[in-house]
């Protein structure tokens, strides 16, 4: 299977948004939700033909395509720009299949990367928060006089019999 996306895809995305991971999963949410209204204007602007408009469609596709990663549909989507440069409608339609399942599968993929990295900070924040309260917990024990014995290093059972 030809991967879709670059390796380290979200990493540089989340670098572009200047590392703000809520802008980031709204960038790939809107990716997603975008796709089958993009694809369907180029298909119309196809039809009709309208180049204008097919041309501001791939636009956009080639360029959220880069910054989300998706090089296999960014080069699929480069093929149809070609042909529509050439005037060669009938070649940009030839080509129009493949981008759309190539963005259907790439849809995909995102969704999933997307899901699993929120889940995945979801977690971490959730642990962060854990730690805080405990640090929180432990120096308002500390404060109110009941000193809590700090956590004690291992001992084998031999050396503490020695002391």
């Amino acid at each position: 299977m030809i991967a879709l996306l670059e390796d380290g895809a979200l990493e540089t995305l989340l670098n572009q948004v200047g590392g703000d991971t809520s802008l980031r999963h709204r960038f790939l949410r809107d990716f997603v939700a975008l796709w089958p209204s993009r694809a369907e204007r180029l298909a119309e602007s196809l039809a009709r033909p309208d180049l204008e408009e097919a041309h501001v469609v791939l636009l956009s596709i080639r360029s959220t395509s880069t910054m989300v990663g998706a090089v296999v549909l960014e080069a699929t989507a480069a093929l149809v720009h070609t042909a529509l440069a050439r005037n060669d409608v009938p070649g940009c339609l030839r080509h129009l299949p493949r981008l759309i399942e190539v963005g259907e599968a790439t849809c995909a993929e995102l969704a999933v990367l997307a899901t699993t990295a929120e889940d995945a900070e979801r977690t971490q924040k959730a642990w962060r928060e854990q730690q805080a309260q405990q640090q929180a917990h432990h120096g308002q024990q500390s404060h109110d006089g009941d000193h809590a014995a700090p956590p004690r290093r291992w001992e084998f059972p031999a050396q503490r019999a020695q002391h």
